[in-house]
């Protein structure tokens, strides 16, 4: 019996450690591919360029298209086509009003962090912007040609998607329950065996 109340003490520690943990231990990465390339690389026009991006006050993940919560993004395009380091590169994000914007819209009204045309010979294009609200968004990114013809691919994404991030201390919830109700109903099957001995 002292062995079940044992394992019944080790999993409520367990449990409360799990629930209570910061929420950058709890957050729940979106590469759901075995490589971010695999999982977040686009085409713009022939070319093509991969999107990775984290969230360095809540968890050492990368994340695509999906982030389980608002904060501080930091979103990096990768120029897998050399010639693209060799164009200027210009980056808008968004936040849509309810549908999905094109570049044919007014994306000025909507724009929450945009990067002027430059040159990236490094092939990394880095935006950090702090979203402030959950919602979609979308990163437009445009490479200007040298004949001035400009070429754009769409990037959407979404944050703040709560049921995502709190799943994790939803099940450790149900677990840390569990957990209680079997220390309980151990402690009183014992409490009870002793009663019941003769004297």
């Amino acid at each position: 019996m002292s062995s079940l109340r044992a394992l019944a003490r080790v999993l409520c520690a367990a449990s409360l450690f799990a629930f209570f943990a910061p929420s950058a231990a709890r957050a729940i990465s979106m590469d759901k591919a075995s490589t971010i390339r695999d999982q977040c690389e686009i085409s713009i026009g022939p070319d093509l360029i991969g999107v990775v991006a984290y969230m360095p006050d809540r968890s050492r993940d990368r994340f695509c298209a999906e982030f389980p919560a608002t904060g501080r993004i930091i979103l990096t395009v990768d120029l897998i086509a050399e010639r693209l380091r060799q164009l200027p590169i210009e980056v808008r994000i968004v936040k849509e009003p309810g549908k999905a914007l094109s570049q044919e819209d007014d994306l000025a009204p909507f724009t929450v962090a945009y990067l002027a045309p430059r040159l990236y010979p490094g092939g990394a294009v880095p935006v950090e912007h702090v979203f402030n609200e959950s919602g979609n968004y979308a990163a437009f990114v445009s490479v200007i040609e040298s004949s001035g013809a400009r070429r754009a691919t769409r990037f959407g994404f979404t944050v703040g998607g709560w049921l995502q991030f709190y799943a994790t201390a939803m099940l450790a919830g149900v677990f840390l329950a569990g957990a209680v109700f079997a220390y309980w109903q151990y402690s009183n099957t014992g409490v009870k065996g002793a009663r019941r001995k003769p004297r």
